[in-house]
């Protein structure tokens, strides 16, 4: 027969072992999954990047760029113009934690930057753009190219495009051809956006060195 004093410590291990055990299934199967999922959240990468390059066929300017990003909170901005001389000037704000570049992706997002198409060239055909937006977040990524001229052109005055259908329209009813609108203002809306991003000190700034650059003169 077995002594208390033998009993007793092993009923204790076992009750503890028992009620670890169920311990880790219930808290286990809610707290920590929890736990789990807001540290996943924590550690999600995030991006924001968006840029506009503009390339001119006749001199002086060569090329114009903005280029915005913010990686995990913090935001760098840029802007670069290059002549036809070769001269080069780039204006770079420090690095910092503010939400000026995801309120500025925002602000894209919301004048239409995901629904832009590539288009021919149209209107005046010398100016090029090209806009580039790329977002990580939630552990997905999604990024756009697009390329078109004369975003006022594309804004106003694309006019209308028309369609047929020989296996479905009557040939007596080609003048009610069915069309669609080519004008969209978000073009210039989001090359506006670019145009009129960031402090004030900073677009003054660049307003200067292009004045200075399409006048020849140095830019300081």
């Amino acid at each position: 027969m077995l002594r208390r004093t033998v009993v007793v410590p092993w009923a204790i291990f076992i009750f503890v072992v028992v009620m670890t055990v169920i311990g880790i299934k219930i808290y286990g199967g809610g707290e920590l999954s929890r736990l789990n999922g807001v540290a996943r959240i924590v550690q999600q990468p995030s991006a924001l990047y968006a840029d506009l390059t503009i390339l001119y066929d006749k001199p002086p300017i060569y090329e114009e760029a903005y280029r915005t990003k913010d990686v995990e909170g913090i935001s760098t901005f840029q802007y670069v113009i290059r002549t036809y001389a070769g001269k080069q000037i780039s204006i770079t704000a420090p690095r910092e934690v503010t939400t000026d570049v995801s309120y500025f992706f925002g602000r894209l997002v919301q004048d239409g930057v995901w629904d832009l198409v590539d288009r021919p060239p149209r209107g005046n055909t010398s100016v090029h753009y090209t806009v580039y937006v790329k977002q990580l977040a939630d552990f997905k990524q999604g990024d756009r190219t697009v390329t078109f001229t004369d975003p006022h052109y594309w804004a106003t005055t694309a006019g209308r495009q028309f369609t047929i259908d020989l296996r479905k329209t009557n040939p007596n009813d080609l003048l009610k051809l069915r069309s669609t609108q080519l004008a969209d203002p978000h073009y210039q809306q989001i090359v506006d956006d670019f145009r009129n991003f960031g402090p004030i000190a900073f677009r003054a700034k660049i307003a200067a060195i292009r004045a200075s650059l399409m006048r020849g003169t140095n830019a300081k």
